[in-house]
């Protein structure tokens, strides 16, 4: 029997097929036409909006996930549907008012059938429909109307898509270029070439390059571009921070481009313009990270980046050792370790300097002493030192400048070198000063002389001289020593005392007179010491007759002042 209604089912067999291919025709023409919208969307949001890249990656999320959405929205339901050969023969029946009887007839057939019923009925049925299948037509009553419709609709976009491609190819690649986050621009009548940023190129053959400048930097932009080029030969670079709060336009313009009172006509401004291609503008200090556009013509450059990277900041640290004799004394400001640049060490002194970088790796550091450069080293590219064996700090003798130049990795320098000073603090002479209170003395006596002395950074001894001339000319000098320092202990920076000076040694007589000076010497270790010399003293020898006449003509100058002030007070004498 199964032969009996093998024509039927191979009627049925096609109606299946048929309608699958007609399902997948639906669902796919719908979804072509939902792809075409949808990058049709796209095309005009990324042109009219001229997209960033990271606004072209939400797009290309956006239009795959509209994409996804279509798919499921209008191809999967299609997709998912099936028909058996009963279900089919249920719709036949339907369409042509046929009875149940291609269905029980498809039944009957079955090999559990013989348990159902009354074979002859069966048999009945099937002979039926046995007779009916040459001239049952499956397809009557299915329409594929709006099959061909919707198939016309796609094949009209998919159209519609290839006339774009070959009539605006420029577009067309550029776009999808774009939508896969290229760097591709819209054709324009202007054309940017490239793009030179200090000498270095950031746009060129359509490829775009990071570059990098010092903070505080100029930046110069050389713009190359063909094509129909502005008519007043000027454009502009959109600058903005990289959050885009900051933003600020600077000008572009060719050598021929002409400001106000140029008297040249449109046209011909246009020709002068067209015969240069260069464009220059220039940012006259770089203090961000940014990213800028070029505007020039009908033409817009894709967004690039320049990062902004510091310069090096680097720390002196001078360590000043000034020489043993003057350590216990020396000052704060000349000894130990500071970042102080103009500093007054002591003679002698010896300088250890070092650069420390705060922010970034050293390439080289370099010392330079007047046209004398020494290279400083380092083991970490952090910290460098300089080797001071041989050169001026190793003894500072006379005022010294000198000045620092750093190049980070990066082949950067410091803004302006670093200078400082070193100004000598010199080691005074010391000082001495000595009184008396007579000038008048006998052979005998020891008059009592009071001193004092002192030093920047300390005494090694006091000692007295005493030259004694005498009436018949003869000359005689003496050295008395009247302190000195201990071994072992610290430098005195002050002294002073009375010391009697013991005449009855040098067997003086009436008229005989002496000269007293005190001479200090300082301390200045392995240096030859300094001395200086007080104001001599005159002492004349005489005998107590002289002393009394000394001390009566005293006593009259004494009284005639006191009477000249007396006077000069009550008003005597005026007229």
């Amino acid at each position: 029997m199964a032969t009996q209604l093998g024509q039927l089912r191979l009627k049925l067999v096609r109606l299946q097929s048929t309608r699958k291919f007609v399902r997948w025709g639906n669902g796919f023409s719908l979804l072509a036409t939902a792809a075409v919208a949808i990058l049709v969307v796209a095309f005009l949001a990324d042109w009219l909006l001229d997209m960033s890249r990271a606004q072209r990656f939400v797009l290309l999320t956006l239009v795959a996930g509209a994409g996804v959405w279509a798919f499921r929205r209008f191809t999967r339901p299609w997709l998912q549907q099936k028909e058996d050969l009963v279900e089919l023969a249920l719709q036949v029946e339907r369409r042509q008012g046929i009875d149940s009887d291609l269905v029980a007839a498809m039944q009957f057939e079955q090999t559990e059938a013989k348990s159902w019923g009354s074979p002859d009925l069966e048999n009945a049925v099937i002979s039926q429909v046995v007779d009916l299948s040459p001239k049952l037509d499956v397809f009557a009553g299915f329409s594929s109307q709006d099959f061909r419709r919707r198939v016309f609709i796609a094949a009209a976009a998919t159209a519609v898509m290839l006339g774009w491609a070959i009539a605006l190819p420029g577009y067309f690649g550029a776009f999808f270029n774009r939508l896969l986050l290229g760097a591709d621009s819209y054709p324009t009548k202007t054309q940017i070439v490239s793009v030179k940023v200090n000498g270095n190129a950031v746009l060129a053959a359509g490829e775009v390059k990071k570059l990098s400048s010092p903070y505080g930097a100029p930046l110069s932009f050389v713009v190359t571009a063909g094509g129909e080029l502005p008519a007043d030969g000027f454009g502009r670079i959109r600058i903005e921070s990289l959050d885009g709060n900051i933003a600020t336009d600077i000008e572009i313009s060719s050598s021929a481009a002409k400001r106000g009172g140029d008297e040249k006509s449109p046209a011909d401004a246009k020709v002068e313009v067209s015969s240069s291609t260069v464009f220059r503008g220039e940012l006259p200090r770089l203090m961000d990270s940014v990213s800028f556009r070029v505007y020039l013509g009908d033409a817009r450059s894709q967004p690039m980046r320049i990062d902004a990277i510091p310069l090096p900041t680097v720390d002196v640290e001078i360590k000043v050792t000034p020489p043993d004799y003057a350590k216990e004394f020396a000052t704060s400001e000349a000894d130990g370790k500071t970042s102080r640049r103009q500093l007054s060490v002591i003679e002698g002194s010896r300088v250890e300097l070092s650069v420390r970088s705060l922010n970034k790796n050293l390439e080289r550091a370099k010392l330079w002493i007047g046209e004398n450069g020494y290279d400083l080293t380092s083991k970490d590219r952090q910290r460098w030192s300089f080797n001071i064996t041989g050169t001026p700090f190793e003894s500072v003798s006379e005022p010294l400048k000198y000045r620092i130049e750093v190049t980070d990795t990066e082949g950067l320098q410091l803004e302006s070198p670093i200078h400082g000073t070193l100004r000598l603090k010199s080691d005074q002479a010391p000082r001495t000063a000595i009184s008396l209170r007579t000038r008048r003395v006998v052979p005998t006596a020891s008059p009592p002389i009071v001193w004092s002395a002192s030093d920047d950074f300390g005494l090694s001894k006091v000692v007295a001289q005493v030259q004694v001339a005498r009436v018949d000319g003869e000359v005689e000098e003496d050295e008395v020593e009247i302190a000195a320092s201990v071994a072992g202990k610290p430098h005195p920076e002050s002294l002073r005392g009375e010391y009697h000076l013991d005449l009855e040694k040098y067997k003086l007589v009436k008229g005989d007179e002496l000269k007293i000076m005190f001479i200090a010497w300082d301390y200045r270790g392995s240096l030859e010491p300094q001395k200086s010399f007080s104001e001599p003293l005159i002492l004349s020898v005489t005998d107590q007759q002289g002393i009394l006449s000394g001390l009566l003509q005293t006593d009259e100058e004494s009284a005639k002042q006191l009477d000249a002030i007396i006077r000069r007070e009550l008003g005597i004498g005026e007229k």
